[in-house]
């Protein structure tokens, strides 16, 4: 027994001298609050309450009407034609011809949708709201990965789902949304290729998603010719990181050890080198196929060529200053206006000198971008660096009419998380001085809800006002602007009142596409003298002419053409009337013949001696003219080329001969007649073509001949007839058309029956 005491005794004192475990230390609240924010089911609730918050403000902000930009428009027609098997062609001009201005990716894309939904613009609108939703996913997405931030990544998310200028675009038919799409997607792939290799056995997955990343870089140039600033930002990412990798290859090498990661870091070098300048082959082979269809059109150069190298009043930039005063303009614009604008929702005027608030809130803006872009510890910071800085670059040489929130939508959302990530970057430092070095979380999220909930949100919302207001109006004539109304309705009577084949003269072409039922039409030369005009004209064999007072080209330009040349255009719809005290002219829609007009000698630029002249009512006039009319012998045709009239004129009136006469009350006399009246040989006709009088004439009196001759009491007498009385052989009839006499009259009275 004592035996077995003593085995059993060395156990118990070993369990009673076993160190329990230590428990783990309790996490505080900031790292329950971390591990909280980065749990899956969190991460679900922030991109539902993104969705929500974005389909609440998108519902309220989205406008059915047809946008009245001119590019959406073109945007849709090129992808109407490429959808209705007619290529990249401009459908829209009086002469189909390819179109060389717009990169094809976004009409192809449109293309694609009206296989879906022919013709069906509300369709594409909608697919436009979609891509900005998307987008918001994978730009909470990116966001959270690579900062760690679930506070920024949410609120950079969330305000860029109400940002005005990103809601603009994702409700009409422009590249914006498609394009900011198309490039978060090219960053979430491109981070994924850096992190897994493909380089490597059963890498065909990858390889796949790396074929699909380099298709994706070529379509965004597609889209629009500035992705070749995320072409370039994602090449010189690659690019920095195969340096790296080489270092890091080279440090291992000459360690003369063959270590198991030696052939992973050449792995990597190599993948990373590759992807690098397959980037720049995917990019150049899109751009030389591009040029080579551009050279097949017809086009020796880029279209944006001419407006880059232009300056704003036309002259060309031809000199360094030229450079420097545009690029300094456009710095003072982004710095003071235009990047505050859509960040910060604020005002500017660029008519106006900008004032020292402007300044001071530019220059901090920009401190905290700096914070919120090199305080990124990981390496991905140089691919929102180099996209950011590449873009604005472009965006500092472009002219200065092509600067503004619009020419910055894409790069919105980066701002929008710079200028978060910069206030989030600023307080961790700011903690990070204190002694005890707390956790930077709460103080974070309560800055930046404070600044949200405070000031951004309720700004936000203020500046989608008119995008509400406007959404409202279910037609554009509600907004009861009698310009453009006028406009609007020339438009639409040239699209229920005109045939297709007419080919038209107005400023906006665009809109008269899509409003006239996409009749064809083409602008002119908007400060052309009349002289040129006309040549213009013919050149393109113009049928109608829309004076509009919407656009001042139109009455600056096409009006003293017009009055110039009265006689080659008709008014056939005159919209709106002249109002001196609200500065509105009438809208015109007129037709154009060169035929019409005289033709023949001209003397101090009257119509003088013989010629011929062409009336709008397709009558023809042939003989003398004197003082601007005819004037002696001259003969008159109908659109037909029957003589209506032949004789002696006088001041553009027909004093002696043979002709036409037509009365108010839809009478008509053919025959001789002098000084406006029957007189001599003539027929007179009732308004439904029967005979009235046939006979001779004498100053507007009928004579003699054969005709109808009416009583008081509705009696009818029918016959010959002499000095306005029966005289020959004729019929006497009653009111109800009962015989009464028929046979000879003599002066009026009836002599007997006939033999």
């Amino acid at each position: 027994m004592k035996s077995q005491n003593q085995k059993k005794k060395p156990v118990l004192v070993s369990q009673q001298n076993q160190k329990k475990p230590e428990p783990k230390p309790r996490k505080n609240i900031v790292e329950q609050i971390e591990n909280l924010l980065d749990h899956k089911t969190v991460k679900i609730v922030l991109l539902t309450i993104i969705s929500l918050v974005f389909y609440s403000n998108y519902s309220a902000i989205f406008d059915r009407k047809i946008n009245l930009g001119g590019d959406n428009i073109v945007y849709f027609s090129c992808g109407k034609a490429i959808a209705e098997g007619k290529g990249y062609t401009n459908t829209m001009s009086l002469v189909e011809t390819p179109h060389t201005h717009f990169p094809p990716g976004y009409p192809l894309f449109i293309a694609g949708l009206q296989k879906i939904s022919s013709n069906d613009i509300l369709f594409v609108k909608k697919v436009n709201g979609v891509l900005l939703w998307l987008s918001l996913l994978l730009l909470f997405m990116l966001i959270k990965r690579i900062t760690k931030n679930t506070v920024v990544a949410f609120c950079t998310a969330l305000f860029s789902a109400i940002q005005s200028t990103l809601l603009f675009f994702s409700t009409v038919m422009m590249s914006e949304m498609l394009f900011v799409f198309i490039s978060l997607t090219a960053i979430h792939l491109a981070i994924y290729l850096n992190e897994n290799l493909f380089l490597k056995k059963k890498g065909w997955k990858i390889i796949l998603l790396f074929v699909f990343f380099l298709l994706n870089l070529a379509y965004v140039y597609f889209v629009r010719s500035v992705g070749i600033s995320m072409i370039l930002a994602l090449g010189m990412w690659f690019g920095i990181l195969s340096v790296q990798s080489f270092i890091l290859y080279m440090k291992e090498k000459r360690k003369n050890m063959e270590t198991n990661d030696l052939p992973v870091v050449k792995k990597w070098f190599l993948q990373r080198i590759v992807i690098c300048l397959l980037i720049g082959g995917s990019f150049l082979t899109a751009h030389t196929l591009w040029n080579i269809r551009q050279r097949n059109a017809g086009m020796t150069g880029s279209s944006y060529e001419g407006t880059f190298f232009s300056k704003t009043g036309g002259e060309k930039m031809t000199t360094w200053n030229d450079w420097k005063t545009r690029v300094k303009y456009n710095i003072k614009g982004d710095v003071t206006k235009w990047v505050p604008n859509v960040l910060f929702t604020t005002t500017y005027d660029n008519k106006t000198k900008a004032t020292t608030w402007q300044w001071l809130t530019g220059i901090l803006m920009i401190l905290v971008f700096i914070a919120g872009l090199f305080y990124l510890k990981n390496k991905t910071f140089w691919i929102i660096l180099t996209y950011v800085g590449f873009s604005m670059i472009i965006l500092l040489f472009f002219p200065e009419q092509y600067q503004g929130p619009r020419y910055l939508a894409p790069l919105i959302p980066f701002f929008i998380f710079l200028f978060f990530n910069g206030i989030a970057n600023i307080i961790s430092f700011a903690c990070s001085l204190f002694p005890q070095k707390p956790k930077a979380l709460i103080p974070q999220t309560i800055v930046i809800l404070t600044v949200c909930l405070f000031w951004l949100y309720p700004a936000y919302i203020e500046a989608q006002s008119e995008l509400r207001q406007t959404a409202k109006f279910k037609t554009w004539y509600e907004l009861k602007d009698p310009k453009m109304n006028d406009y609007l309705k020339a438009c639409e009577f040239c699209k229920d009142s005109l045939p297709d084949s007419i080919r038209v003269i107005t400023r906006k072409p665009e809109l008269f596409y899509m409003f006239s039922g996409y009749k064809k039409s083409t602008s002119f030369p908007w400060y052309g003298e009349p002289d040129t005009i006309m040549a213009f004209f013919r050149k393109n064999q113009v049928t109608h002419v829309i004076i509009d007072d919407w656009f001042r080209h139109a009455y600056v330009t096409l009006y003293p053409t017009v009055t110039a040349n009265p006689e080659k255009f008709r008014i056939i719809k005159e919209i709106g009337k002249l109002d001196t005290i609200n500065h509105v002219n009438p809208t015109y829609v007129l037709e154009f013949n060169d035929n019409w007009g005289f033709y023949g000698t001209r003397i101090n630029g009257e119509r003088s001696g013989y010629g011929y002249e062409i009336f709008q009512d397709g009558r023809k006039f042939i003989g003398h003219f004197e003082n601007n009319q005819p004037n002696g012998e001259g003969e008159m045709y109908d659109k037909n080329g029957n003589i209506i009239s032949e004789g002696i004129w006088q001041k553009g009136m027909l004093i002696k001969g043979r002709g036409e006469l037509n009365y108010t009350d839809g009478r008509k006399y053919l025959g001789q007649y002098e000084h406006g009246i029957p007189d001599g040989n003539g027929v007179l006709y009732d308004k439904n073509g029967k005979i009235i009088f046939s006979g001779i004439w004498r100053k507007g009196s009928f004579l003699k001949g054969e005709g109808l001759l009416t009583f008081q009491n509705d009696n009818l007498y029918e016959g010959q007839i002499e000095n306005g009385k029966p005289h020959g052989s004729g019929t006497f009839f009653d009111s109800t058309g009962k015989t009464l006499f028929k046979g000879q009259w003599n002066n009026g009275v009836f002599v007997g029956e006939n033999n």
